[in-house]
This record gives C-alpha cells, structure tokens and sequence, in this order.
C-alpha cells in the first residue's frame, strides 16, 4: 500500500466483525489509524457512516463498509489473497466459513431471546457447529 494513502478503521471499543481485518493487517505487518467508539457515542457517528453500520474502513476520506469486503480488499492489497486462482478461491472460502461462524455466534449468543432456547443453540454451536466447520476449513487447508 502507498505510503500517501492515509486509511482509518471504524469499529466499536472490541472485536467482533473488525477483528479478521485487524488480524490481516498484522499479518501483512501494517498499520492503520483506528477510531474505536463506546456503545454510548454510536447514535451521533451513525448517520456519517455509508451504511448506518461498523466497521468502516476509510480511506483518503472515503468510507467503505461491509467487514468482509475489506478483509477482502486488504488481503488482496497486502497480497495475502492467494498466488493463483485456486489460492485465491481457497481463501475465499475460509473467509465465507468464517462468516458463516460468526453469524451463527452471533445467532446463539445475542438474537434469541429465549434463555432456554439460547443456551441450547450455544451448545449445539460450541459442539457441532464450531468443530465441522474447523475440520472442514483444516482439510481444505492441507490440500
């Protein structure tokens, strides 16, 4: 990346969605600039955001948001993407599994409402879910 490009991460004061953008520019050894908000500032730095929602990445003042199309973008910019095609399809996929994980973790841990419910799809991502989607994502890797 150039070193006139001046680029800003938007996200909450922890780690959720931002955080396999985060662990991509520490494995290409890259810096950025982070703006990290509490819970209680997000309705004023809301309406800024393209899409209402975290994270954003900035660049040059231009705000770009979807986690994964800036995980995405960066690996590619960091050439962390894949050497080839078929390299390139591999990370592909381990990032849509890891979307797929979060989304059910986020399922079990903060939209069922139900308590009794809730501790059941927790125990059945910890126990199922986790680990098919890890052993599937370890085979693709080895290949």
């Amino acid at each position: 990346m150039s070193s006139a490009t001046v680029r800003k991460l938007h996200y909450f004061d922890g780690r959720g969605r931002a955080e396999a953008i985060r662990l991509i520019l520490a494995l290409g050894n890259e810096k950025i600039e982070e703006n990290r908000y509490t819970f209680d500032e997000w309705p004023k730095i809301k309406p800024e955001m393209p899409l209402g929602q975290l994270p954003v990445l900035e660049i040059n003042g231009e705000k770009f948001p979807q986690s994964v199309a800036i995980a995405r973008y960066l690996a590619r910019q960091l050439k962390l993407g894949g050497k080839n095609d078929l390299e390139s399809m591999k990370c592909d996929i381990i990032v849509d599994t890891m979307q797929e994980i979060n989304e059910g973790y986020y399922r079990a841990w903060f939209h069922i409402k139900d308590e009794q419910e809730k501790k059941e799809e927790q125990k059945i991502f910890i126990n199922e879910v986790m680990p098919k989607k890890l052993q599937g994502a370890e085979k693709l890797m080895a290949a």
